[in-house]
């Protein structure tokens, strides 16, 4: 009784055993496995939840005003707008010098209204006014401008001739304008082919008149020693017609 007792005893022991190495083995083939032969798990996507539609809330918009400029006050007429004026004198910058005798040509070359134009746009230019009762005088050609200018003012329906002497008569030649540089009505140049500097001017309006008189020397012939002369006829008195020559210094002019 007892023999067959133990060996049940010791069969069922080694049964037990053996079925203990056979799960250690599994076991073990399991945990060997390395960590790249291992299934990777299928990601599962996430369901999208789609916002809940809310009602929106009511905006009431006002409409804004639309600004409307005021319409400008009417401009009085006061006729033209006068230029600016420039306490600035400017000097005529150095010309080149003539050195043979100027004919029609070369005349016709020299271009003088351009250099007074340019140096208008920078301020005013230069002028020596003539009072009423001056009948001749004396004068040299600002150097090395090589011209000079004069004011003059010519009562309404007058007339006025100014001629220019020197032994080198042929050098020089005189030109009149008006305030702004250019030719007006009543206004005669010199006649350069007879070489006879003279220029006259009859106003033929009916107010005072202001003109201007350059003198251009570009052979600088006039000196201290060998001024040119001018010879001013008027055909009124001095003193007979009202005359301001405040007049001379309007325009592109400054008086000195």
């Amino acid at each position: 009784m007892s023999l067959s007792f133990s060996s049940h005893t010791l069969g069922g022991r080694r049964l037990a055993l053996v079925l203990a190495g056979v799960g250690l083995a599994g076991s073990g083939l399991i945990f060997g496995q390395s960590r790249a032969e291992r299934p990777m798990p299928t990601p599962q996507p996430r369901p999208i939840e789609r916002p809940v539609d809310r009602p929106r809330p009511s905006v009431e918009t006002t409409e804004r005003p639309q600004y409307r400029q005021p319409n400008p006050a009417p401009r009085p007429n006061t006729g033209p707008i006068p230029r600016p004026s420039n306490p600035r004198i400017i000097e005529g910058r150095a010309m080149e010098r003539c050195t043979t005798a100027p004919n029609p040509g070369f005349w016709q070359r020299r271009d003088i209204m351009a250099e007074i134009q340019s140096m208008a746009r920078r301020g005013n230019i230069l002028v020596h006014p003539v009072a009423e009762e001056v009948k001749a005088l004396t004068g040299v050609a600002q150097f090395p401008a090589g011209w000079i200018s004069y004011g003059f003012v010519v009562p309404a329906g007058e007339s006025i001739k100014v001629s220019l002497d020197h032994p080198n008569l042929g050098w020089f030649r005189l030109m009149m304008v008006n305030k702004w540089g250019g030719l007006e009505e009543g206004m005669l140049q010199n006649i350069v082919h007879t070489y006879e500097p003279v220029v006259t001017y009859k106003n033929p309006s009916k107010e005072t008149r202001a003109v201007y008189v350059i003198v251009d020397d570009p052979g600088w012939m006039s000196s201290k020693d060998n001024p040119f002369n001018l010879a001013i006829t008027r055909s009124w008195e001095p003193g007979g017609k009202k005359v301001d020559d405040a007049i001379v210094v309007t325009g592109i002019w400054a008086k000195k």
